[in-house]
């Protein structure tokens, strides 16, 4: 039932969506400032409060798709840090349990040690003790050779199991020493491990906040909507009834327009109508291909069109009876062409107004004026400034309404102005 543009405002948010505002190029602020100004427009003849309460809703309608996109993509980032940190968690149980192993490994290589030094301590203690020399002494003495040559095999055998105690005890000692280097790379990567997961945890929880910043903004959004919404909508009835009043001013204004072409035919004054004849029947036709030879009227942009439009809040129809040209206050009027002044003053909701009668009964006319420069009774040049842009009657900011009237109806400006709609 609603038409207010939404438009995406800001940012390009892949590596930019946590600060919505930061990414967005000079045309889409443009565009987000365009679609406002189309709504002031479209909301003119609205009471302060509605046209407020439309400012708000075009603005929290063009920034709200923005803003939902930088949740998502906070939420993806807090997703990403949580797996993270999940794998770092798990990288460092598994390096403390390899911590633990190697620990392990060493205490048990350490007893190791001990077990073996302590089961070869006789053969040492006999080494140091000089038995070996004792019993190579008794050999030679003994004169017989077999006791001899028997005393000699047991000599090896002690010799033999002296250096496999040393073997045993030298091994021992280095897989003790390897088993204590492992234990130590282990205890540092479980360090680094841990660390790994303390930063881990720490991104997810700052992305967490992220997330939370994007999605209170957000809600903050809906809630301007929602209040705006609500204000417009209690200002329903009352919106009505002003927008009848500008419809019965309009009928006013073309009747007194038609008085002043009467007026003007009874006293033979053709001053404002040489060379308006095909103005004139392109207007009747509500405009022609080639237009009247009428020049843009002002230095803008065309921020509304002629015709019924829907309301953009309350979703009724209602019918815009000009063109509307954003400019900026005090931006100069020109005549749209020569012709004689047949209003210059206050008209209620068209504000400062302007009217010229071109001849043939093409009549323009130029509303919410801040200044006019002419008066009743005047006649003007094509071209010439009338007056200046302004926000006087009902507008919601500086714009020039144009209309085109034959025979005091008003009808479609665009057939009666240049295609490209340029000075």
């Amino acid at each position: 039932m609603r038409r207010i543009g939404w438009l995406l405002a800001v940012l390009l948010l892949a590596g930019t969506a946590s600060s919505p505002a930061s990414g967005a190029s000079q045309s889409e602020l443009d565009a987000v400032e365009r679609e406002k100004a189309e709504m002031a427009a479209e909301l003119e003849g609205a009471s302060e409060a509605v046209r407020a309460a439309g400012q708000i809703l075009a603005d929290t309608e063009a920034r709200l798709p923005a803003a939902e996109y930088a949740v998502d993509v906070a939420e993806g980032r807090v997703a990403a840090a949580e797996a993270e940190a999940a794998q770092a968690q798990r990288e460092a149980e598994a390096a403390r349990e390899a911590l633990a192993e190697a620990e392990a490994a060493y205490e048990a290589a350490a007893e190791e040690v001990a077990v073996v030094r302590e089961a070869r301590a006789s053969v040492f203690t006999a080494t140091a003790r000089g038995v070996e020399l004792l019993t190579v002494d008794a050999i030679l003495a003994s004169g017989e050779p077999q006791k001899a040559v028997d005393g000699l095999s047991y000599l090896e055998f002690m010799m033999e199991g002296k250096n496999l105690a040393v073997e045993e005890v030298t091994l021992a000692r280095r897989e003790a020493a390897n088993a204590e280097n492992a234990a130590t790379v282990a205890e540092s990567e479980a360090a680094a491990a841990e660390a790994a997961a303390d930063a881990a945890l720490a991104e997810a929880e700052s992305r967490y906040f992220e997330a939370q910043t994007a999605k209170a903004a957000v809600e903050e959004l809906v809630q301007d909507h929602t209040a705006a919404l609500a204000v417009a909508e209690g200002a329903r009835d009352e919106a009505q009834s002003e927008y009848n009043q500008l419809e019965a001013e309009s009928e006013r204004l073309a009747e007194a327009l038609r008085r002043a072409e009467e007026t003007r035919k009874n006293n033979g004054n053709n001053n404002g109508g040489g060379g308006n004849s095909g103005g004139s029947s392109g207007g009747s036709s509500g405009g022609s291909s080639g237009g009247s030879g009428f020049v843009v009227p002002v230095e803008g942009w065309k921020s509304s069109d002629y015709g019924w439009r829907r309301h953009p809040i309350y979703g009724n129809a209602r019918f815009h009876g000009g063109t509307d040209f954003a400019a900026g206050s005090g931006t100069t009027i020109h005549a749209a062409d020569s012709g004689t002044v047949v209003y210059a003053g206050w008209n209620a909701g068209y504000g400062q107004l302007t009217c010229i009668n071109h001849g043939g009964g093409l009549t323009s006319c130029y509303a919410h004026q801040s200044s006019i420069w002419v008066a009743n009774g005047q006649h003007v040049s094509r071209d010439q400034g009338i007056g200046a842009v302004g926000t006087t009657g009902d507008s919601t900011g500086p714009h020039l309404h144009f209309e085109v009237r034959v025979n005091g109806e008003r009808v479609n400006p665009i057939g009666y102005l240049p295609s490209c709609l340029c000075r």
